[in-house]
């Protein structure tokens, strides 16, 4: 079954709705014959749009700095496509917040 969420704790003060700005961490790998591991992992910072719970999965889909959409795992299990594929999970770093006051004149 499939659940569309538009909120996401990521911490005791933190959440994510739809609109907020986010970097992550971590990603899937790829393992080369030689067992050297090259990263797959989107570009952020990202732009929360939902939360999909499918499978035992938890994806977020989001928009990366040029505007495409990307779908992050960052909880459960996931089976690799291909076995040189690690599907390691995303970890989410922090929120990106406005700055409260304009910036400082020298």
């Amino acid at each position: 079954m499939t659940e569309t969420l538009t909120e996401y704790r990521i911490g005791e003060r933190s959440v994510l709705r739809p609109g907020t700005r986010f970097r992550a961490t971590d990603g899937p790998l790829f393992r080369l014959n030689d067992g050297t591991q090259v990263s797959l992992s989107a570009r952020g910072p990202f732009v929360f749009r939902c939360l999909i719970r499918a499978n035992g999965c938890d994806l977020i889909q989001a928009s990366d700095r040029d505007g495409c959409s990307a779908i992050l795992h960052i909880a459960g299990e996931r089976k690799p496509p291909t076995p040189e594929i690690v599907p390691r999970p995303y970890r989410i770093k922090s929120l990106i917040r406005k700055p409260k006051h304009g910036r400082r004149r020298k």
